[in-house]
């Protein structure tokens, strides 16, 4: 089946209202500090505590990881592959160990539970 594309005199444009929907855009929280990781994955408040959080720990020799890090940034960003919207927290584990132990993380990565 052939699809025609319609074209419409931008002239007929002028005084058209715009409609747009407010989506919640993905929020990638890159290499996270403790006060940011505090924030946004123990204690969120407002309407960031009812969005899930997906946590990367990751390291930057760990080659898993690199390959890894691509497909958690896609399951963030693209909201049709959960059916909801997930925001990514990463944070590397040599700079951060003392959360890398609170939580347990441990080579060899990448760990799934």
């Amino acid at each position: 089946m052939l699809s025609r594309a319609i074209r419409i005199p931008t002239a007929s444009l002028r005084g058209a209202r715009s409609f747009s929907a407010s989506t919640r855009t993905a929020k990638v929280y890159e290499n996270v500090d403790a006060a940011t990781f505090n924030a946004r994955v123990l204690q969120p408040s407002g309407a960031e505590a009812d969005v899930p959080v997906l946590v990367d720990f990751f390291a930057t020799w760990c080659q898993p990881c690199k390959l890894l890090s691509p497909a958690l940034k896609k399951v963030a960003t693209q909201k049709d592959l959960v059916g909801k919207q997930v925001d990514l927290v990463t944070i590397d584990v040599d700079q951060h160990q003392d959360i890398a132990q609170q939580f347990k993380v441990r080579s060899p990565f990448p760990q799934m539970e």
